[in-house]
């Protein structure tokens, strides 16, 4: 019977009157005991009101007891409250608090109101208190003195027979109205809401069973034409009018969607991912062909320069001539950024491919940068299958590694994959990473090759040597490090580095060395015209407190820094602040007479490859006479680097020079090797640069 009414398949308005009849007599009880909640707290005002008069009668009797202290009359006043229900404890004190006269009323110890009393609201506040004064006579005058305190407990309790009582008085009528209301709104739902509804879906199962291309909209229910039922048959015919529609769009939509997914919007040639899907179509026949890979060469450069507006029409210009070059049935695709790749297939030579690839190299495509002179080239890479990989992703690796090797062969030309290039790059990706490592972790260390003077042996100065954590140098080479760092821009960081050990280290040798001791660093040119090198200069001297007067600069011979402003500028600040530079390696780099001339070094330093030739070598003569020749009239002092045999010392010595570098004296020292070295050595006054 219940699941008639009240079960998920009972009808919608029976559902409906029983759960309004259910909820109209919970309703009902839950407000009458609200009303009756309500009237319990004006009972409690009163409660409240009463008591409050009742103590207000005894206040001046009660000021007269605290003031003389009588506790007699004190208990006469409160006798009065004896069994008066109103009050649980009335006290009466004196001004210090101390107790004359109390009354605590008998309390009832039944538990019968325990399940009323969360619906009965808890008064917080059940004690009035009235200051006692009384009036004192002092100093020819009376005046009001506080002499105690009354103090009443208010019984607020309400019995459970009076709760029960005033919520069946309220009952009785409440319910009354709220089931009237309730079988109202059942009347009112079943005519206004259930039959309508009824006659809706009705219609609705009927049109469902007429063929999708029959007319199968519904009727609108009489008397509802403008209301909601209305609006819904509105709906439910529209949406039956768009389902066709909707269903013979579908598939041209998903069709145009596919379209889009593998489609680069920019050049409208086919994307990375459609790409990928063909090479893995192509690789699961096993048959060969090849994957052309391209890009623009300096792209970047002309994106910055002429704005990314500009390198767009760069793209869709070179889509649309490949689209004439390339043959008509072999898809072009944009994998990413200025990048290109297209697959040849069959089973074609070196040559033939050369053949159709090659007109790329001559596309015109400077007619979309203003003006449209300048000249834009490509770069090519090619990579076979199965040959050069047999994956999608292999055959990629394989063509970037081409394209890698055409970038380093000069641009503008084309490359097929090789396994030597390909174990190159890896190897250059390998010392990349140690030396960021190095740079990072500053795992290095220096070591410190002394510069003698000749004529008496005495240490005036040192060259701080680089020297690899044994986990990098025991796998790549210093060279490999340092000529990374020049391509990378990275020897500008490894740069700052080192200057900042070499001095952290002198500072702890410093006050031991002569006073004209000077060591020297190399600095890469571009270091040395790097933003900051002079700031990181000074600050590194003030934290170490090293002078920079003992300080020289030994820099390679390098174009990067002839006749440049910046250059000269850091060239003259140092100069200033006592700084020498050393031209090092001379005759082996960028040589110029005019570099010399103009720039005004303070040292030139002979590379080994000429000192080791000394004195047998005639051409090895004649260089060192002409740079000791330019020294002079220069004003500059000459180093000999690489000296390691007595014939050479003698030789040097005898054409005047004094300073040199070399195993002949010293191999580079650590720093705690080298202080000793340079104390054993007679402090014979003698000055090398």
């Amino acid at each position: 019977m219940i699941q008639n009414f009240s079960g998920p398949k009972a009808p919608l308005l029976k559902r409906f009157v029983a759960s309004v009849m259910l909820v109209s007599l919970v309703g009902g009880i839950l407000l009458s005991v609200i009303i009756a909640s309500i009237q319990l707290n004006r009972l409690n005002d009163q409660k409240e009101d009463s008591a409050r008069l009742r103590l207000e009668s005894i206040v001046d009797s009660a000021a007269y007891a605290a003031f003389n202290l009588d506790s007699a009359q004190g208990h006469s006043l409160l006798k009065g409250f004896d069994s008066d229900t109103l009050f649980k404890h009335i006290v009466l004190l004196d001004n210090y608090q101390d107790v004359i006269a109390e009354l605590t009323q008998p309390t009832s110890n039944s538990d019968e109101n325990t399940w009323t009393e969360w619906l009965i609201p808890t008064i917080s506040n059940a004690t009035i208190t009235y200051p006692l004064v009384f009036p004192v006579h002092r100093n020819n005058q009376f005046i009001d003195e506080n002499v105690g305190y009354l103090i009443g407990s208010i019984n607020y309790q309400t019995s459970q027979r009076e709760f029960l009582e005033l919520v069946g008085t309220i009952a009785l009528s409440t319910l009354g109205e709220v089931l009237l209301v309730a079988i109202i709104l059942s009347i009112f739902f079943h005519r206004q809401i259930g039959r309508p509804l009824s006659n809706i879906i009705e219609s609705i199962d009927n049109s469902a069973q007429l063929s999708r291309h029959k007319n199968a909209t519904i009727r609108k229910v009489k008397g509802h034409h403008g209301d909601e039922f209305g609006r819904l048959v509105d709906a439910y015919n529209n949406s039956v009018m768009q389902a066709f529609n909707y269903m013979r769009d579908l598939e041209k939509t998903k069709a145009e969607l596919k379209s889009l997914s593998e489609r680069d919007p920019l050049t409208n040639v086919t994307n990375r991912r459609a790409l990928l899907s063909e090479l893995n179509t192509r690789c699961s026949q096993d048959a060969v062909f090849h994957v052309v890979s391209l890009d623009i060469d300096n792209f970047g450069s002309y994106n910055d320069a002429y704005g990314h507006q500009t390198g767009d029409a760069l793209l869709v210009t070179l889509a649309n001539a490949l689209k004439k070059i390339v043959p008509k049935d072999v898809p072009i695709s944009r994998t990413g950024g200025d990048e290109f790749v297209f697959i040849l297939p069959g089973d074609l030579d070196k040559e033939e491919i050369t053949n159709i690839i090659t007109p790329i190299l001559t596309v015109s495509l400077s007619d979309a940068l203003p003006g449209g002179t300048q000249s834009i080239s490509c770069s090519i890479g090619v990579a076979a299958y199965p040959k050069n990989g047999q994956s999608p992703q292999q055959l990629l690796h394989a063509t970037d590694v081409a394209l890698y090797v055409a970038k380093d062969g000069g641009r503008k030309c084309i490359r097929f994959y090789d396994k030597q290039a390909d174990l190159a790059k890896i190897r250059q990706e390998e010392v990349r990473n140690a030396l960021q490592q190095t740079i990072e972790k500053k795992n290095f260390t220096l070591l410190y090759q002394p510069k003698v003077s000749m004529g008496t042996g005495r240490v005036t100065g040192c060259e701080a040597l680089l020297r690899l954590h044994p986990d990098i140098s025991g796998v790549h080479s210093h060279v490999e490090i340092i000529e990374e760092a020049e391509r990378t821009g990275l020897i500008v960081a490894l740069g700052r580095e080192v200057m900042r050990r070499a001095f952290s280290d002198m500072s702890k040798v410093l006050d031991e060395l002569p006073e004209d001791f000077r060591f020297s660093v190399n600095v890469s040119p571009r270091q040395f015209v790097s933003e900051g090198f002079i700031a990181d200069l000074v600050t590194t001297s003030d934290k170490y407190r090293v002078p920079l007067k003992n300080l020289d600069i030994e820099i390679t011979e390098s174009s990067q820094m002839f006749d440049t402003a910046s250059s000269n500028e850091v060239r003259q600040w140092l100069k200033h602040a006592g700084v020498t530079v050393t031209l090092d390696d001379f005759g082996t780099g960028f040589a110029s007479l005019e570099y010399l001339m103009t720039y005004g070094f303070d040292q030139i330093k002979i590379d080994k490859h000429f000192t080791q030739s000394l004195p047998l070598d005639e051409d090895a003569k004649a260089i060192f006479n002409v740079v000791q020749y330019l020294a002079d009239k220069l004003h500059m002092s000459v180093v000999a680097e690489g000296v390691e045999t007595p014939e050479q010392v003698a030789y040097l010595r005898n054409q005047g020079f004094d300073c040199a570098q070399g195993y002949y004296y010293s191999t580079p020292l650590s720093l705690a090797a080298f202080l000793p070295f340079v104390i054993q050595q007679q402090p014979i006054e003698q000055k090398c640069v």
